[in-house]
């Protein structure tokens, strides 16, 4: 890639990059270190880039996912990645807008999860291109996916009206 090309791609990637990014970390520094670095790292490596494996929006997603994971690391969040061993975490309910409590649900889910959950949802990428950003396999992807779904709807719960009984109506 040559460095108009990277400019042009910065133009066109960076909010996806920064909103992935966002909603991975929650904060809006980080979210910044990471946008700027992947492209720092494109920058730097223009020839690791190999279009006939992937679009260029999954692999900068790809990169923002390993530096967002190396932060992590270093800042000793967890030890490992093991997804099993997680569990969301119930959310307060102080929060005045369900936007607020859908992102606050979001954000309590287990690293895999969430990160298949935005790039599926939010970043509308395809499974197979989820799964070349994460290095997993499609059943893997899917797997996170759907438990995922399953822990924001145990945690937004609270959230649903509640239903009529039926026998109470008649």
């Amino acid at each position: 890639m040559t460095e108009a090309e990277i400019h042009d791609a910065y133009r066109l990637h960076k909010d996806a990059v920064y909103r992935f990014a966002w909603r991975m970390t929650g904060s809006t520094a980080a979210a910044e270190d990471l946008l700027h670095d992947c492209f720092l790292s494109l920058l730097r490596n223009p020839t690791l880039y190999d279009p006939a494996r992937a679009p260029l929006r999954p692999y900068l997603l790809a990169i923002a996912r390993n530096l967002a994971r190396n932060r992590w690391r270093l800042e000793q969040r967890w030890s490992t990645l093991d997804e099993d061993a997680f569990v969301a975490q119930p959310i307060a309910l102080e929060f005045t807008d369900i936007a607020s409590h859908i992102a606050a649900a979001v954000q309590t889910l287990p690293p895999l999860q969430r990160e298949a959950l935005i790039l599926f949802e939010c970043e509308e990428l395809t499974l197979e291109e989820i799964a070349r950003t994460v290095d997993a396999e499609i059943g893997t992807v899917k797997s996170r996916l759907h438990r995922a779904r399953e822990n924001l709807r145990t945690l937004l719960a609270p959230l649903r009206p509640a239903q009529a009984n039926p026998k109470e109506t008649a």
